[in-house]
């Protein structure tokens, strides 16, 4: 009986000592808020429509070395390679799942079904998938997605 007693005190004093923090958040908040809101606000007045003018031009030397850079990127990372789930069918024993693009999470039968097709060598083990092990992977799985053998 003494327990419930301590354990109902230590919650009771946590209780007022937690809503007395949330009552100090409360009276700093209406400050911060009347401070936010004297700031003096930019008003940016409306463009108005002219004739096509040469003279103005935006700058655009700052948005063409980023798209040069992300293009580089574009080039140097696998290609594109359709990920979808799709349901599949054990030819064997007639078992459906779901094959989503994460390798860890393929079935067994799947991932066996990958090496008797001839479109992996081996099983990778998780911590053998690196950049390459994944591409081909991803490439082998949207392959075996679109074979009649294993469709619904």
């Amino acid at each position: 009986m003494l327990e419930v007693f301590l354990i109902l005190t230590v919650i009771y004093i946590a209780y007022i000592v937690y809503s007395d923090v949330d009552d100090d958040k409360q009276v700093n908040t209406p400050a911060k808020v009347e401070t936010e809101s004297t700031k003096p606000v930019l008003v940016v007045p409306p463009k108005a429509k002219t004739s096509k003018s040469p003279a103005v031009k935006p700058d655009t030397s700052r948005t063409k070395p980023a798209k040069s850079a992300k293009a580089k990127v574009n080039k140097t990372a696998a290609p594109k390679i359709e990920l979808r789930t799709v349901e599949m069918k054990n030819p064997k024993t007639g078992e459906q799942a779901k094959v989503a693009n994460n390798y860890r999470m393929v079935k067994r039968w799947i991932k066996e079904a990958l090496v008797e097709e001839g479109l992996l060598e081996k099983i990778y083990k998780t911590n053998e998938m690196d950049d390459t092990a994944k591409a081909k992977v991803a490439e082998a799985l949207s392959i075996i997605k679109a074979m009649d053998k294993y469709k619904v």
